[in-house]
């Protein structure tokens, strides 16, 4: 984004003010302990225990019947990550679809909601410090002053909701519970003139008043550059001069701790962010087989299924995957806000009260160029203002026998948008309605009202002193309502806008089509054993829900308006075991997924849709951490994974303009004098494998540090191989990603007394060209967006204080 000077002068002054005001403060740079050690790091071993909430409580990881990762502040700095999506390579199972800040699609075993479309919940649940954050749009952001992120892997309905079907990313911020003042301050400079400043401070104000602020603003050029077509005969077709994947944007937030007594703490939370103007919106054009009338050969279920990599779409020249052609200038500006409030009460016998209080705000506006082309194919645009507001209240209590927690649950969401396509995928529509066509647009503004409430319960009953059952459960009601409408606008062939179809009008053909109503179930069950203090057993049954939704789509048969919800249940078996003294700690799992109405996220024909179909899936997750000793540490990641979508619907018929006159048939595409019908045989896809799950992948981390001039050097390489995996679930051939390898390579410095630490660090350090997301268009061809190539930079961190 193209954040004003004046913006930027204002944050970077708030940051340098908040950190020296800080600094001053007395007592911020020796504990109020004489005697205790230089605020230096003690221990330069990287994975310890941790201590995580994924039952809503403090545990140790290696006591939680679950299948959980977690990474604390500490080793998020090591990783050198820097925004939410980062997270995944350390992560077994976990992977992320992006083709733009706007919109983040995390996949946990195969799960997740690839649609595009800005209305819709994903299965992973997403949590900010105990907050679930309901829209998509939302999650993607910047990582700075993390205390902690915890990954659960599998359905988590019971404590977190019907929206946790494929699992749980909950992200925890450094909080105002310290009473010494501490903080640091960060400076990044890297590849492509990316460069971030952050900041953090906090400590007592006053007895049993506590605050802590912390804020980030970074910016980088794109690293996908535009460049002009060059046609035989020397015509050149500008490109839009707009370098794709840069970053422009910035955050803050802050929180207030009050002791109201010994045992009531009160909290309240103020976050925000905003991205202005970023460079977006915009594909590379790749895996077309040109046919003789300038579309792309598909199979017979109509998806493009060249492999031939980048191209460029007109001369069909080989291209580089971080260049683009397209000559529309894409563009994301966000705002989020969030306010919150929470209550910590010990009451008698050992109750606990807690109640989370969340308010937020999205407003955003999108502008893409759809086709990675030098001419007008297919355009997108969307605008969200979001406003979520969510209650939880839950009492936690435990004896000799038995820790249990219960609580209630409201979620009050509204969503005001559109989403305008212009082009191809409207064509069909426009000769239906006018006859004719010349630039024609489908817009589609929305208004969505839901409402959900919620209440739960689990309790951890001890058997023996070995042997305990985990039970749980909860009852959620969903309530929504869509008011959309889907209007033709195509001036140069009728000067009226008409309305293709309403909300209502679906509704008179299928009734209750515009609303959904959906009371369902969520359930645990447990059996843990402690087969010794080291290792932990389990063996689980879970079964997640999600709600039902619409797909905004232009083009659409009343009965596919609406999805209905899905429901999996899944069987988990896992142990939990430390060896050698504690240094090796092996954690597995062996799980397998049942789902009845898995929503799969269709694009056959240009067109975005989510169909209802059973899958099944099988799969297994081995972790290992080694620290023999405080010099080096190991950490290995391994998955296996088979699935199965048994039927989802393939193209059927598109239609695509005319390119030149009198352009041939071919294939399945017949000329109707100024566009093309295409008719595809196939008309259904069986046995598709979840996108974004690979059969086999993994991860790893070799770190070593040694004492040297008064200081430490750590040396840390790590990363992750993916084996073949397909990003889309129609599992078209050019949709398939080859198995790929993606190694980071970091070295640090730090200070012994002052804890100042500077270090050098590379990502994708063998400049492996990979795709973060892919859309198959079909005769349009595929769409996609390549991660980054190689980076590197440097990054300067101060501390100050006693954390």
């Amino acid at each position: 984004m193209n954040m004003s000077n004046r913006t930027t002068r204002h944050v970077l002054a708030s940051l340098m003010a908040t950190s020296a005001l800080l600094v001053a403060m007395p007592g911020h740079a020796q504990s109020s302990d004489p005697g205790s050690a230089p605020p230096a790091i003690q221990d330069q071993s990287t994975f310890g225990d941790i201590v995580v909430t994924a039952n809503k409580r403090g545990e140790n990881l290696q006591k939680v019947p679950i299948s959980v990762s977690a990474f604390s502040g500490e080793q998020i700095n090591r990783l050198n990550v820097r925004d939410t999506t980062q997270i995944t390579q350390q992560i077994p199972s976990l992977h992320v679809n992006a083709f733009s800040p706007k919109l983040t699609i995390f996949s946990l075993r195969g799960i997740s909601q690839n649609n595009f479309t800005d209305q819709l919940e994903a299965p992973v649940a997403v949590y900010l410090d105990n907050a679930y954050v309901a829209s998509m749009n939302a999650i993607s952001g910047q990582l700075f002053d993390v205390k902690r992120i915890e990954v659960l892997r599998g359905p988590q309905g019971t404590l977190f909701g019907r929206n946790a079907t494929g699992g749980l990313i909950h992200y925890l911020s450094n909080d105002a519970s310290e009473e010494e003042f501490n903080g640091y301050v960060q400076g990044d400079y890297g590849r492509f003139h990316s460069w971030s400043l952050e900041g953090a401070g906090g400590g007592a104000l006053a007895p049993g008043l506590r605050i802590r602020a912390a804020a980030r603003v970074e910016k980088a050029d794109g690293y996908i550059k535009s460049r002009d077509t060059v046609l035989d005969d020397g015509t050149v077709l500008p490109g839009s001069g707009q370098d794709l994947g840069g970053r422009n944007g910035w955050s803050a937030r802050v929180n207030l701790q009050y002791d109201v007594s010994p045992d009531a703490t009160i909290g309240f939370w103020y976050k925000h962010a905003e991205d202005n103007h970023v460079a977006t919106g915009g594909y590379v054009f790749e895996n077309c087989d040109i046919e003789a009338n300038g579309y792309c050969h598909t199979d017979a279920t109509g998806l493009s299924d060249g492999t031939g990599g980048v191209i460029n779409s007109l001369t069909g020249k080989p291209a580089s995957p971080w260049e683009h052609f397209g000559e529309r200038r894409g563009n994301l500006d966000r705002v989020v806000n969030s306010y919150q409030g929470d209550l910590n009460w010990r009451l008698d016998d050992g109750i606990t009260l807690t109640a989370i209080t969340n308010y937020l705000t999205l407003k955003q506006l999108y502008a893409e160029d759809g086709d990675a082309q030098p001419t007008l194919i297919a355009n997108v645009d969307t605008s969200m203002d979001f406003h979520q507001f969510s209650q939880e209240i839950r009492l936690a209590g435990e004896s000799s026998a038995l820790k249990w927690q219960v609580g209630a649950y409201f979620l009050d969401m509204k969503y005001k948008g559109y989403h305008n396509i212009t082009g191809a995928p409207v064509i069909d529509l426009a000769i239906a309605a006018n006859g004719d066509f010349d630039t024609p647009t489908v817009e589609q503004p929305y208004k969505i009202k839901s409402r959900n409430w919620s209440l739960f319960a689990q309790g951890d009953i001890t058997l023996t002193d070995r042997l305990s059952l985990t039970l749980g459960g909860r009852f959620s009601s969903d309530r929504k309502s869509i008011d959309y409408q889907a209007i033709l606008v195509d001036p140069v062939i009728n000067p009226d806008p008409v309305t293709l179809f309403t909300g209502e009008g679906l509704a008179a053909i299928v009734p209750g089509v515009n609303r959904e109503k959906f009371d369902g179930w969520a359930a645990r069950a447990s059996l843990n054993y402690q087969a010794t203090s080291d290792t932990l057993l389990f063996l689980s049954w879970n079964r997640g829900i999600k709600g039902g939704n619409w797909s905004l789509s232009s083009n659409i048969d009343p009965p596919d308006f609406k999805h209905r919800p899905e429901t999996l249940n899944s069987f988990e078996a896992g142990f939990k075991t430390a060896f050698l003294n504690r240094t090796l700690r092996l954690n597995g799992t062996l799980f397998h997924y049942i789902y009845d109405d898995y929503q799969a996220f269709s694009l056959a024909g240009g067109v975005p849709h989510v169909y209802n179909s059973d899958a099944h899936s099988t799969g297994a997750e081995l972790e290992a951490f080694w620290s023999p000793s405080r010099r080096f540490d190991a950490v290995l990641g391994a998955t296996w994974q088979t699935s199965h979508v048994d039927s989802i619907p393939a193209t059927g018929i598109q239609v695509g303009p005319e390119y030149f006159p009198g352009a041939p048939n071919t294939q399945y595409c017949t000329n109707q004098g100024g566009f093309f019908l295409c008719d595809f045989p196939q008309k259904t896809i069986v046995g598709a494998q979840f996108p974004n799950s690979p059969r086999f992948s993994l991860n790893y981390l070799l770190r070593y540090n040694v004492d040297v001039a008064n200081g430490n050097i750590a040396a840390q390489v790590d990363g992750a191989w993916y084996d073949d995996q397909y990003l889309e679930v129609t599992n078209g051939r050019s949709s398939l990603q080859k198995a790929y390898n993606v190694t980071n390579a970091s070295l640090t410095y730090t200070h012994q007394d002052t804890g100042i630490a500077l270090t050098a660090w590379g990502k994708n350090v063998f400049n492996k060209a990979y795709r973060a997301y892919v859309l198959n268009l079909g005769i349009l061809g595929t769409t996609s967006t390549y991660a980054p190539p190689a980076t590197y930079g440097v990054t300067l961190r101060v501390p100050f204080g006693q954390r």
